[in-house]
């Protein structure tokens, strides 16, 4: 009983200071983004690198077309599809003059090059990068001139289940999202998503280090924080649903243990010490959670255990509220007392797959610190 206690203090002082006390401090932070010089659209680029999106752009292309206001140039970047990816965004965008599509030169290839040849192209003084599969409001492009110029915006980018099952693959990734929102308002983010990342342009070609990453796959929006953030840049997140854009949980199982290797690999690659204790506390938390839970199964108080089991799950669905309200994703919050109870498992198939896994990105073998190999 007294371990019971013992957690549940400290488990509430963790999340409380995380999600209570930083979510405050991030509220009065977003508010003074507003002030000073805005982001003006007219110098503003959209860069979307695509690779065989054929079957994923549709929402981009609606969300364009639907859009009230659009940025003075909106750039798609071909990493060699061999699909009618092309096809459909010259057909059904057609209308659009500020459309234009580039092709990746043949020596090139990957987001993160893609991403390089079409700032090359662009001159505005701002760029945004979108990932081919996202979609946003009519209202999306209007809410980014609410915000003053800074170096970096780190925008909200949530994934959204169609289908019963696939809810679960949203929530780690919003827990994540909720934690980094908390700590930035105490500290500063830990992580990004390329699939909506706004930066000075001028800032990227200053500070970006390409080479020290250059051999892993993906992952270039953690290692633009990093560049930024060694670079003293002024770096915002912004966690108001008026500027984030969704996409679509993974299809299924593999390709969600491909995506989630991914992500690993790139942020432990990144070796940033605030991330590292965060995972190290996280980790503890489990461990003790499930230490506790076991002996009191094997000493057959059940009942305790269904309590502390209750307690912990209620704790969460408490403080992580907030955030699963703000992108309206309350179905996802009420499965966390079953993501739970998957999350050891999912877990234990992540480290026993990642010495053997080649996760797969854009239909190419991605190595975890090797170059794209068809």
């Amino acid at each position: 009983m007294e371990l019971v206690i013992v957690f549940a203090i400290c488990y509430f002082i963790l999340l409380f200071s995380i999600l209570g006390i930083g979510s405050i401090f991030q509220q009065k932070k977003e508010k003074s983004y507003q002030f000073g010089k805005k982001i003006q659209l007219d110098n503003l680029t959209v860069i979307v690198p695509f690779r065989n999106e054929e079957n994923r752009i549709d929402g981009l292309i609606q969300s364009l077309i639907n859009s009230k206001k659009l940025p003075k140039q909106i750039l798609f970047v071909n990493d060699h599809s061999d699909d009618q990816s092309i096809l459909k965004i010259e057909e059904q965008l057609w209308k659009l003059s500020n459309i234009q599509i580039l092709n990746l030169p043949d020596e090139l290839e990957g987001k993160k090059q893609a991403i390089r040849y079409g700032i090359d192209k662009t001159f505005t003084e701002f760029v945004l990068t979108l990932d081919a599969d996202v979609q946003f409001n009519t209202h999306y492009f209007q809410a980014l001139e609410q915000l003053a110029v800074a170096d970096l915006y780190l925008l909200p980018a949530i994934m959204k289940a169609k289908k019963p099952f696939h809810f679960l693959y949203e929530i780690d990734l919003h827990l994540i999202n909720a934690i980094n929102t908390g700590i930035n308002g105490l500290n500063r983010p830990i992580i990004a998503s390329g699939a909506n990342l706004l930066f000075k342009r001028k800032s990227f070609l200053a500070f970006d280090r390409f080479e020290s990453h250059a051999h892993i796959p993906s992952g270039d929006d953690i290692y633009l924080l990093r560049d930024f953030r060694e670079a003293h840049c002024d770096v915002r997140l912004i966690a108001d649903a008026s500027f984030h854009v969704e996409t679509e949980t993974p299809k299924s199982l593999n390709e969600f243990l491909h995506q989630r290797i991914r992500w690993i690999a790139k942020t432990v690659n990144v070796s940033d010490h605030l991330s590292t204790a965060l995972a190290i506390s996280q980790f503890i938390f489990i461990l003790s959670f499930w230490a506790i839970e076991i002996d009191l199964i094997i000493k057959k108080d059940f009942i305790l255990a269904i309590e502390f089991y209750g307690l912990k799950t209620t704790l969460d669905m408490l403080f992580f509220f907030s955030y699963f309200k703000e992108f309206n994703r309350l179905t996802a919050l009420f499965l966390i007392p079953i993501y739970q109870l998957i999350f050891p498992f999912y877990n234990l198939l992540l480290i026993i797959f990642m010495p053997f896994f080649k996760p797969i990105w854009k239909g190419r073998y991605a190595g975890l610190n090797g170059h794209l190999q068809k």
